[in-house]
């Protein structure tokens, strides 16, 4: 008898499952999602772009095509099935969507659709009993998953390919294209911004005071307010507000009466309090704690949770270290709940672990099936293996190991302790907070736990006057998004899903619509140039927060049985296609000189962000390298922008992975840097690509912050 066929995704997974299922089974790779629509053929008036749509039928046909990686694996895997016949066939992409719609592009390539010994195998871990059991209980292709997915694929390929022209057209700036879900996520940006550049800081003083007791221990108050109006001074009786202390003269006045003015303890109040621990990683919360505090892109972040997941080849064997990583439950097993409670009691002691804690789903919209991405033993600690991982790996293992292990451990206990000061003369209130740890349940694995040191003080007890320190402060816009807070906002929104988060942030920076630097999101022109040529014709359709949210919901009906894939992508294709022609018109009027319809001045839809030149103020600009015209050692921009003309300046490489070339506003341009290292060059200059101008425009941007 023949032996049976496995087919997954990666050789490393290959590897993996052939370790655990033995002689009888041969495992095969297929590498990557296999096939995608294809492409419009140049000159070809008969091809399209993967999609043919009936709107009077309401019938979609879409066309495939093996994409080039994979060609070579899927001549393999059927020349195997047609040599050897295997006794069954078995089906074991990732346990996803995406993962379905593999096994249904390879069933329907390799015309296995029919035949009754092709089955589905699906595990959330590649570990023995994972694997042994999902073999035992085999099932069909979901088919309901892959018209979700077609009609995901399809609706992304329509928004993607058929805007990019008109859109480019329209804001004058070629090779930019938005996407179904990306349009929104730059609306959100875009908003922030809008809302940030639009705030008017009004300024406030605070006032703290130093005091020492008897003992010369420093005690630093916050003044309050007073005894009758708490937190505040002022009262506003036309707006019916109060207000905090409002400006410098009225600073003035509190700083004369404190100065004059007798402490003494009123009250001293103690309460503890707990904190829990997190629940287990989803794929979102994955990438925001990453970003936060690795520093690490979304994209790269599900790059190597792919690689803790398929596998890490160590010899002869591969470690598997995590479980699925595209999921949006906090769901533990009870079985794995049990180790970890043991582990947990063993290697911290009994007050550590108080019994297993559930996690509910969180998340809007939940709809995977999976558990949480938790590590798949919890005795592999990441010290033990660290040997086994690169940095990076190491990292986000222990990362997910921590947040793993703390979910299920006790509450930490805190003293929250309040020392309020009065004043006798004026009635003032003034307070100091000191947070001590009492016990510190999960967060022993965070080994960074601040405690204050609280002064020894009693009630009535009087202090004296050290100094009065008054604060200007400004009130402050809401923060630019980072792409961790981003991601927050689209989940929170129902908009994209797991598996797309990673995507969208790279799509929308690809496209320099947005930026990052500091770690945070910045719209330059072409983003709001997108917006603005966009919101107008689409604000109801596809750019459209709550349009995409129904979407998004949509699929999921089509992917549960509810609602045909054919009959949604038709309704959408159809209002999208009134739409889009206004939007051609556009790019048409634009292309042929005529103004009247312009919805954006040609010459300010560049890279600009709101990051100014030091020297000249001009706005600086990202233009990539190929947007210079090559000169003898020189490179020129086509056009000026704003007040800033950028020049390319070839340096001396010290190795071959310089950049060789810094970009440098016009006005502090040295001839000598055709051919001195760039750190003999006027420091007002920043590097081409890469870290160093990241670094350097982010040293700049402070630089002009702090002259302000």
């Amino acid at each position: 008898m023949s032996k049976n066929l496995v087919i997954v995704e990666s050789p490393v997974k290959a590897k993996a499952l052939q370790n655990y299922l033995g002689k009888e089974y041969s495992v095969m790779a297929s590498y990557g999602h296999v096939r995608d629509l294809t492409t419009k053929k140049w000159g070809d008036k008969n091809s399209n772009n993967g999609y043919d749509i009936n709107l009077d039928e309401s019938k979609v046909n879409l066309t495939w095509a093996v994409e080039t990686k994979s060609k070579k694996n899927i001549n393999e895997i059927s020349k195997f099935i047609k040599d050897k016949k295997p006794k069954s066939i078995f089906l074991a992409s990732d346990p996803d969507r995406e993962g379905e719609a593999i096994s249904w592009h390879l069933a329907d390539e390799l015309k296995l659709l029919d035949k009754k010994n092709v089955n589905r195998v699906v595990f959330h871990e590649i570990t023995k009993n994972a694997i042994l059991e999902s073999f035992n209980s085999p099932k069909k292709i979901d088919m309901d998953l892959v018209d979700g997915y077609k009609a995901r694929r399809v609706m992304d390929r329509i928004v993607g390919f058929e805007t990019s022209a008109p859109l480019s057209s329209a804001i004058r700036v070629g090779g930019r294209a938005t996407g179904r879900v990306q349009g929104p996520s730059l609306l959100i940006v875009n908003n922030r911004e809008d809302e940030i550049q639009a705030h008017q800081a009004l300024e406030f003083w605070n006032i703290k005071v130093d005091l020492v007791n008897n003992k010369d221990e420093l005690i630093n108050v916050q003044l309050k307010g007073n005894k009758s109006n708490k937190n505040h001074f002022l009262y506003d009786p036309k707006k019916d507000k109060v207000i905090p202390i409002p400006d410098e003269e009225s600073a003035n006045i509190l700083e004369d009466k404190l100065s004059k003015s007798e402490f003494n303890i009123s009250s001293i109040k103690k309460n503890k309090f707990k904190s829990k621990p997190r629940a287990p990683f989803t794929t979102s919360t994955l990438q925001q704690s990453a970003s936060s505090e690795l520093r690490m892109a979304p994209r790269i972040t599900m790059s190597i949770a792919q690689e803790l997941f398929r596998g890490i080849e160590t010899g002869s064997t591969v470690l598997n270290l995590i479980t699925y990583m595209r999921t949006d439950s906090t769901f533990i097993s009870n079985e794995i709940l049990t180790s970890i409670g043991e582990y947990a009691t063993k290697n911290y002691g009994d007050d550590y672990y108080s019994g297993k804690r559930v996690y509910s789903k969180a998340s809007k919209n939940s709809q995977e099936a999976h558990e949480a991405i938790r590590p798949t033993d919890i005795k592999n600690s990441p010290e033990k293996i660290k040997n086994q991982l690169s940095d990076q790996q190491y990292k986000l293992y222990k990362l997910i190991w921590d947040r793993t292990l703390a979910s299920q451990m006790t509450d930490s206990v805190s003293e929250k302790t309040v020392i309020s000061v009065e004043t006798k003369e004026n009635d003032f209130l003034l307070e100091s907070e000191y947070i001590e740890s009492v016990f510190e349940g999960f967060k022993i694995l965070d080994q960074k736990t601040n405690n204050d040191i609280v002064p020894k003080l009693s009630l009535d007890e009087k202090l004296i006057l050290e100094k009065v320190h008054k604060l200007k402060n400004f009130t402050r816009p809401k923060s630019r998004f980072t792409e961790a807070s981003l991601i927050k906002e689209l989940e929170s929104s129902g908009i994209g899903r797991p598996s797309t988060y990673a995507s969208i942030m790279d799509r929308i920076q690809y496209h320099k619509a947005v930026i990052i630097l500091r770690r945070s999101l910045y719209r330059t022109n072409v983003g709001k140039a997108m917006i603005n040529a966009l919101l107008p014709i689409f604000g109801d359709h596809f750019i459209s927060l709550e349009f995409t949210s129904e979407m998004e919901r949509n699929l999921d009906e089509i992917a549960q049985g509810k609602l045909s894939w054919e009959k949604v992508v038709c309704e959408f294709y159809e209002n999208f296609q009134s739409k889009l022609e206004k939007l051609k018109k556009i790019g048409e009027n634009n292309f042929s000189g005529e103004n009247q319809e312009k919805v954006v001045d040609p010459s300010s839809a560049h890279h600009f962000t709101d990051i100014h030149c030091p020297i000249c103020s001009g706005k600086i600009d990202l233009c990539d390298e190929e947007e210079f015209d090559q000169t003898e050692g020189l490179r020129e921009k086509k056009h000026n922008c704003e007040s800033v003309h950028m020049k390319w300046i070839p340096i001396k490489k010290k190795s071959p992975k310089d950049d060789g070339a810094f970009l440098a506003c016009e006005k502090n341009y040295n001839e000598k840097g055709r051919t001195d290292h760039k750190s003999y060059l006027p420091e007002k200059c920043w590097a081409s690509i890469g870290r160093t101008r990241k670094n350097n425009l982010e040293y700049f941007n402070e630089s002009i912050l702090a002259k302000k």
